[in-house]
């Protein structure tokens, strides 16, 4: 009855572990709206609304265009990663 109970709870933190991480990170897909190179901010509209985002690597924005269809990854730390949607 022990490893059963043992096996229950290092199942529920595993899960835990896994759950956490990816509510740490939010995935949000969009059209570009808006896009300031210098301030690092980027303006997209996603099925939620416009939502405004900042960069901490600005120059990761050099490629983005007002129009472009992207998915936007908010990391755990805040960083920003982006892709061309297909």
């Amino acid at each position: 009855m022990k490893k059963i109970g043992l096996a229950a709870v290092m199942f529920l933190l595993v899960m835990g572990l896994a759950l956490s991480s990816e509510a740490a990170r939010e995935i949000v897909s969009g059209t570009v709206e808006k896009v300031d190179a210098m301030k690092g901010t980027v303006t997209l509209k996603s099925a939620a609304g416009p939502r405004d985002f900042v960069a901490r690597k600005p120059e990761k924005l050099k490629d983005i265009k007002v129009g472009d269809k992207i998915n936007l990854t908010v990391q755990e730390d805040g960083s920003l990663v982006i892709e061309k949607a297909k």
